[in-house]
């Protein structure tokens, strides 16, 4: 790892509170190399830092550039000297040139990113089973097979994955996969497989008494089934089963008793729009008129939606949520 990579790697230990280690090391390292860092030096001394990591999402019937916002990170006796909003500047300034529609980050505070255009725009569900009152599912003609790390568990797992509803979410080519769930985080696999071909797969971990499911993502009612009936066979190993989901899962109704849930909807990520014209060309004009007021990229501030003498004033961050939630945006967990 280079020199800048290793003090990198430094701050975002001390900022976040994590004990570095040989597998961070290896992370940090496949994330730079899809990523680009930003950092703020002040007498060669590293300041701060922010890694704006390149994204696709699906929107509509295409894919839009999304950057993606992560380890904004300072060190204590530099706060406060302006640099993240020089770096956010920078970050965004660079993206709308480059013709990037939108942007993502799971903010510390809602109110600090909102001055760079931020939104809160997802949601996630979280649920907390009781074991033995998970969903049993039942037997099928296809098999659940626990699978190790490949590459072909991967190709498997994206089909299904391309397959399924991902308005709003991320594009997993092969290097997102390889980072999220084998570099960053080493959990199970399992898939469901019917005549050849795989319909579902799951993604968890063991955390104490909790079996975590990280992602469940199904295509036939047969592959959820089997994948329910894979998790209920390890009730007796734990307390709880626990699942953040994206906002379009509806566990609840698989429940033979519902109220001996709990089920928290969580205010998630937040969203702006960057190019705004590039945004549009891709998902048209909204339905509603809109005057866009956007601080840190003037360019973006147009008129938009249907021809009217009085289009209501909108932030970017106000606009870009409302198009989202219209839109029936999701965004998976993994970012």
């Amino acid at each position: 790892m280079e020199k800048k990579q290793h003090e990198l790697l430094d701050l975002a230990t001390y900022a976040f509170n994590k004990p570095r280690s040989k597998a961070r090391e290896e992370a940090f390292e496949k994330l730079l190399s899809f990523s680009k860092s930003y950092s703020y030096w002040e007498n060669d001394k590293l300041s701060s830092m922010i890694i704006d990591t390149s994204f696709r999402v699906y929107w509509k019937e295409d894919k839009l550039k999304m950057s993606g916002i992560g380890y904004v990170a300072s060190y204590p006796e530099f706060r406060g000297n302006g640099s993240i909003r020089k770096l956010m500047t920078d970050i965004l300034e660079d993206n709308y040139e480059a013709g990037t529609a939108l942007s993502y980050l799971a903010p510390f505070s809602y109110q600090f990113y909102g001055q760079f255009g931020y939104h809160y725009a997802f949601d996630q569900k979280a649920y907390t089973v009781p074991a033995q009152e998970f969903p049993k599912g039942k037997k099928t003609v296809g098999q659940v097979q626990r699978r190790a790390v490949s590459e072909e568990l991967f190709e498997d797992m994206a089909e299904v994955h391309d397959h399924v509803y991902n308005q709003g979410s991320l594009v997993r080519p092969k290097h997102v996969w390889e980072y999220y769930f084998e570099y960053k985080s080493q959990p199970y696999f399992a898939t469901y497989e019917e005549n050849g071909r795989v319909l579902g797969y799951l993604i968890y971990e063991f955390a104490g008494t909790a079996f975590i499911i990280r992602e469940c993502i199904t295509l036939t009612q047969e592959a959820k089934a089997a994948l329910y009936r894979f998790v209920s066979s390890h009730a007796a190993s734990f307390e709880v089963i626990k699942w953040t989901a994206p906002s379009n899962v509806f566990l609840e109704y698989d429940l033979a008793e519902p109220s001996r849930t709990q089920l928290q909807l969580q205010p998630y990520m937040q969203a702006r729009i960057v190019n705004l014209q590039a945004f549009l060309k891709v998902n048209g004009q909204p339905t509603f008129s809109a005057r866009i007021v956007d601080d840190i990229l003037p360019q973006n501030n147009i008129c938009v939606g249907p021809e009217t003498d009085d289009p209501e004033e909108m932030t970017i961050g106000a606009f870009t949520a409302r198009v989202l939630r219209e839109n029936k945006a999701i965004l998976r967990e993994y970012f």
